[in-house]
């Protein structure tokens, strides 16, 4: 199965896939520990706080994590996120993007961002080696920039 048709869960209940996602935009997938983590959810602030111009630059930004969709949905709430937090409780995506790590006894995803074109080619990644190693929300939209070269 390709990367881009395999299922996770929205805050919906919705089975979505990042090809169902992409919407013929530049995607922007970004895969973060889970709720619990402040590293975590001070770079989706971030990235929060960046959102509308990565929507000037037609990039679509999705967070994925093996939480729950009930805590992908508080999540999503508490931080008031514009974009999709993602349930993929099975590790079923993050095993495809080969970030599965152990954190305290826990099985995580690994810190990461992906950017690929509306085309489905990855343009640019960025993996995390530990917990707080990330890119902040200015720092992927510097790399956003540089991949389309603007």
């Amino acid at each position: 199965m390709k990367i881009f048709d395999i299922p996770v869960i929205n805050t919906d209940g919705e089975s979505k896939t990042l090809r169902d996602l992409q919407e013929q935009s530049n995607l922007l997938v970004i895969f973060f520990r889970g709720a619990w983590c402040n590293h975590c959810k001070k770079q989706l602030s971030e990235l929060n706080n960046v959102f509308e111009q990565f929507e000037r630059l037609d990039v679509k930004p999705v967070a994925i994590s093996c939480d729950t969709r009930f805590k992908s949905s508080l999540l999503k709430t508490f931080l008031k996120l514009h974009f999709p937090v993602l349930s993929d409780e099975k590790f079923k995506l993050i095993d495809a993007f080969d970030l599965r790590t152990v954190y305290k006894g826990k099985e995580v995803a690994k810190p990461a961002v992906f950017l690929f074109n509306f085309e489905g080619t990855q343009i640019f990644n960025y993996i995390g080696t530990d917990y707080d190693d990330r890119l902040a929300g200015q720092e992927v939209l510097k790399e956003v920039r540089k991949a389309f070269e603007l």
